[in-house]
């Protein structure tokens, strides 16, 4: 796949979100291995659509972060996808292979506000744009929220 052409024409489009959803030829396979049900494979989309971009297409970081916020003031879907992008972006801040960092405790509060009007939500069940579906979401996020508090010391719920 070519990644250089798939986050240009998302650009030029204005549809980093839909790449970001995975929506229809943005959508990235996910490995038939992964136990988990995603829109798109997140880690290929942040690896080589935005950190291998970084040097060549200018504010590729603010193009991200403007794009996850939207998805973050989106439906619950749009929110549990945004939640998956930050869990991505942490772990290759830590691993050391993220050519920016996000703001994360203002990303954090962001999510907060969001998750809070959308629990109900996200207890059910969720449908992709891919058609899959995800079985309370939720235990999820709540996974991830207590890694971050522990290691960062902030909250997402």
């Amino acid at each position: 796949m070519d990644f250089n052409n798939l986050i240009n024409k998302a650009i030029q489009k204005n549809e980093v979100i839909k790449l970001l959803r995975g929506e229809r030829e943005y959508e990235i396979e996910v490995s038939k291995f992964t136990s988990d049900v995603f829109p798109t494979d997140i880690n290929r989309v942040i690896v080589n659509c935005f950190y291998n971009q970084k040097e060549k297409i200018e504010d590729i970081d603010i193009i991200f972060k403007n794009a996850i916020i939207e998805l973050i003031s989106g439906s619950a879907v749009d929110a549990y996808i945004a939640v998956l992008y930050f869990d991505v972006c942490i772990f290759q801040e830590e691993i050391n292979n993220a050519t920016f960092i996000l703001e994360k405790e203002t990303l954090a509060m962001e999510i907060q506000r969001s998750l809070k009007s959308k629990q109900d939500e996200l207890l059910e069940e969720i449908e992709f744009f891919n058609g899959m579906k995800k079985q309370n979401p939720w235990k999820n996020i709540e996974n991830f929220n207590k890694y971050y508090s522990k290691k960062y010391g902030f909250s997402i719920v």
